[in-house]
């Protein structure tokens, strides 16, 4: 589908005033997930020239499992594997025919609630062998198969905490509240506290503090080493022409199943104190990207919108994410001017160690973060490097 769209952008963008030569890519989540693979995909290479992935998810091949939620947005299936997977949906949902015309009538008169119900979901990118033909995104060999574009990619701090399940009652150890919140053996939840890398925060209260653990934990292995090292390998071979990388330090809001909540209602912040320690969950960067945060919750609030979000306008119109100092200036964008030099410029991605941009006001610059954490995961700096090893 966002093939079908895009192919429509380059036909029509003329028609708003636009220009099909400067086309920049932008998807968040599942979104990021299509970005990736329009980075991969013939039909698209050479029709954009910039990208940005918010959160791409990927990775979960690790603890015991043979993947999870997030894997295959970064790992495409074959068309067989791909026919298993809707052979089990078929079959949840009562489609059990012998012919696959049979079953597909009685998928189309099945209520949609129905499939939207489903254990078993069909939302896989496939290697179709026409928009798709590897297995996941070659950002290593430089051979054509990935577009040589200008990137963003980044992830909101807390990612994972969207995609760990808060334990519905309190928990007497560590153990136990990692083994529930991440759905993984006791063995391999003992090797995580064995492994020194995910210390156990201490507010008193067990069953939050290995939830912590447990929420950075899936921030790493779904989110963040998968695509720290994605941005490393196209670095490093040139796949990429220019990639920068960020941390959203501020949200508000996001995919909370958990009810989480966000920042704590104080005295002077009806709608919470966002100095205050909270989740920054799944989805909540993107009022600070499309500037649309509403209500705002302290001057900050407003302030590192204007510079975030002047961040990503700069990207789509300069390829560069560093806005120019006469061009805030002449339209009198004081707090992005003074956002951008307190903050200094946001360097592009140069090595294995970074950098990246920590996304507030004002933004700082940090090296990558959790490389041990993420060799220990089995997805290091390294992984596309070594070629997905």
């Amino acid at each position: 589908a966002q093939s079908y769209q895009h192919q429509w952008v380059l036909k029509n963008i003329a028609s708003f005033g636009g220009d099909p030569n400067k086309i920049v890519i932008n998807g968040e989540s599942a979104g990021a997930g299509s970005v990736r693979t329009l980075l991969g995909s013939p039909k698209a290479i050479g029709k954009f020239r910039g990208s940005i992935a918010m959160s791409n998810l990927g990775g979960g091949v690790d603890l015991g499992l043979t993947g999870n939620y997030a894997t295959t947005y970064s790992s495409y299936l074959t068309p067989a594997q791909s026919y298993a997977r809707s052979e089990a949906l078929f079959e949840e949902v009562g489609c059990n025919q012998t012919t696959l015309d049979a079953r597909i009538s009685c998928l189309r008169a099945t209520p949609a609630q129905t499939i939207v119900n489903a254990a078993t979901v069909a939302r896989y990118v496939v290697q179709d062998g026409v928009y798709v033909n590897t297995e996941d995104l070659d950002v290593y060999n430089r051979n054509g198969s990935a577009a040589n574009v200008n990137t963003i990619w980044g992830i909101v701090a807390n990612d994972g905490a969207s995609f760990s399940t808060y334990p519905k009652t309190p928990v007497a150890s560590e153990l136990a509240g990692i083994q529930a919140a991440l759905g993984i053996s006791q063995a391999e939840a003992q090797s995580i506290i064995d492994s020194g890398l995910f210390p156990l925060y201490n507010t008193g209260n067990i069953t939050l503090d290995s939830f912590n653990v447990s929420q950075r934990v899936a921030t790493d292995n779904q989110f963040r080493c998968i695509d720290q090292a994605t941005v490393y390998a196209g670095v490093e071979s040139g796949a990429f022409k220019t990639s920068y990388f960020y941390q959203m330090q501020r949200s508000a809001g996001g995919y909370d199943p958990n009810n989480l909540g966000g920042p704590p209602v104080e005295p002077g912040y009806p709608y919470g104190n966002p100095e205050k320690p909270y989740f920054k969950l799944h989805g909540s960067d993107m009022p600070w990207v499309f500037g649309n945060l509403n209500p705002l919750r302290d001057a900050n609030d407003l302030k590192s919108v204007q510079l975030e979000s002047g961040y990503f306008a700069s990207f789509v119109r300069s390829l560069d994410p560093n806005p120019p100092a006469n061009y805030l200036q002449v339209r009198g964008y004081t707090n992005t001017t003074q956002g951008v030099q307190q903050s200094g410029p946001w360097q592009p991605v140069t090595s294995d160690q970074g950098p990246m941009k920590l996304l507030d006001f004002p933004s700082v610059t940090a090296d990558f973060q959790d490389l041990p954490q993420c060799a220990f995961l089995n997805y290091p700096i390294s992984y596309y490097v070594n070629g997905g090893l």
